[in-house]
C-alpha cells in the first residue's frame, strides 16, 4: 500500500508540469497539435518499453474495442476539452476544477454504482479537500480570475469524462497489464488526435521553435508517458477512486513547485491549504492508511 501512496504523489508531481508546458506552448502552437504530439511521443516511449520487457501486446489485441474506448474518453475528448477549456479560464480556476475528478468518481462509485460504501467521514474528507484546494490556489486569485462560463463548462465536462473513463478502466481492464493498456490507448489516441490536428490546425504551417520541440518532448516523455502509465498502474492496483485523488494533490504540487523553483510569492493562508488537502485525502482513505 505504501507504494500506492508514493505513486499517487509521484504522478501528481509529473502531472503538475503538464499545465505549465501547455500554457507556454499555447502561446505559439495550437492546442490539438500539442496534444497529438505529446500523445505520439508517449506512445513510442511505452511501445519501446513494452517490446523491451516482452509484454504480450498481440495477445491482448482482442480487447482493441476497450482500448479504443479508453482512448476516446480518457484522452481524445478529455484532452481536447482541457486544451480548449483552458483558453477560457485562468490557471487558478483550472486547478480548482481538478477537484471535479475525485468528486465525479465519488458520485459514480459510491452513489450510482454503490461499489464503495458511503461514509460521512469520506464525504467530509472530500469537502475538506476542496476547501484546501481553494486555499492553495488563493482566494484572491480566484476572486480576480478571468473565466468564461463556456470555458468552465468545457473543463468540467472534460474532467467528468476523464473520471468516468477511470471507472471503466478499473472494470474493463482487470487482468491486463497496465503497460499494455496504456500503450494501446495511446496508440489509438495518437491516430485520432493526429487526424484532428491535420484536419483543423495544419501542424506543418505552425511557427515551431527549438523550445517548442523540447517542451513537446518533455510533455510526451514525462507528463504523458510516465505520468499516464503511473496513473493507470494505480487504477490497476488501487482502483479508480483512490487514483482520482491525484487531482486533489495537483494544485498543492503546483504551488510548491512555483515557490521552490519559480520563486513565486506565497501567503501563509495558501500554505495552510496544503495540510488541509492532505487531511481530506487522509479522511477519505483512512482505512487504507491503516494498512500501510
Amino acid at each position: 500500500m505504501l507504494i500506492n501512496f508514493l505513486v499517487l504523489f509521484g504522478v501528481s508531481t509529473v502531472f503538475t508540469f503538464t499545465f505549465v508546458f501547455l500554457k507556454i506552448e499555447e502561446k505559439t502552437i495550437t492546442p490539438i497539435t500539442i496534444m497529438a504530439g505529446r500523445c505520439i511521443i508517449a506512445f513510442f516511449l511505452l511501445f519501446s518499453i513494452a517490446l523491451i520487457t516482452k509484454k504480450d501486446l498481440f495477445g491482448n489485441l482482442k480487447d482493441w474495442w476497450k482500448f479504443l474506448t479508453f482512448a476516446t474518453f480518457g484522452i481524445t475528448l478529455s484532452w481536447v476539452g482541457l486544451a480548449v477549456g483552458q483558453e477560457g479560464t485562468s490557471v487558478g480556476v483550472a486547478a480548482v476544477l481538478d477537484a471535479v475528478i475525485p468528486i465525479a468518481t465519488f458520485v459514480i462509485m459510491v452513489l450510482i454504482l454503490r461499489e464503495i460504501p458511503f461514509t460521512f467521514t469520506g464525504f467530509l474528507g472530500l469537502l475538506i479537500g476542496v476547501i484546501g484546494i481553494v486555499l492553495v490556489v488563493g482566494i484572491n486569485k480566484l476572486a480576480a480570475a478571468d473565466a468564461t462560463v463556456k470555458g468552465v463548462s468545457i473543463l468540467v465536462a472534460a474532467y467528468v469524462t476523464f473520471a468516468a473513463n477511470g471507472v471503466l478502466v478499473e472494470k474493463w481492464a482487470k487482468g491486463i497489464d497496465p503497460l499494455v493498456t496504456t500503450t494501446y490507448f495511446l496508440f489509438f489516441a495518437s491516430i485520432m488526435l493526429g487526424a484532428l490536428a491535420l484536419i483543423f490546425e495544419s501542424p506543418d504551417h505552425l511557427p515551431w521553435t527549438t523550445d517548442n520541440y523540447i517542451e513537446e518532448l518533455l510533455l510526451g516523455l514525462f507528463c504523458t508517458g510516465a505520468g499516464y502509465y503511473g496513473y493507470y498502474f494505480l487504477v490497476y492496483k488501487a482502483g479508480a477512486y483512490f487514483s482520482s485523488f491525484i487531482f486533489f494533490l495537483l494544485p498543492v504540487m503546483g504551488m510548491l513547485a512555483g515557490i521552490l523553483i519559480l520563486k513565486e510569492d506565497f501567503t501563509y493562508l495558501r500554505l495552510l491549504g496544503v495540510p488541509i488537502v492532505l487531511a481530506g485525502v487522509y479522511l477519505v482513505n483512512r482505512e487504507k492508511f491503516k494498512k500501510v
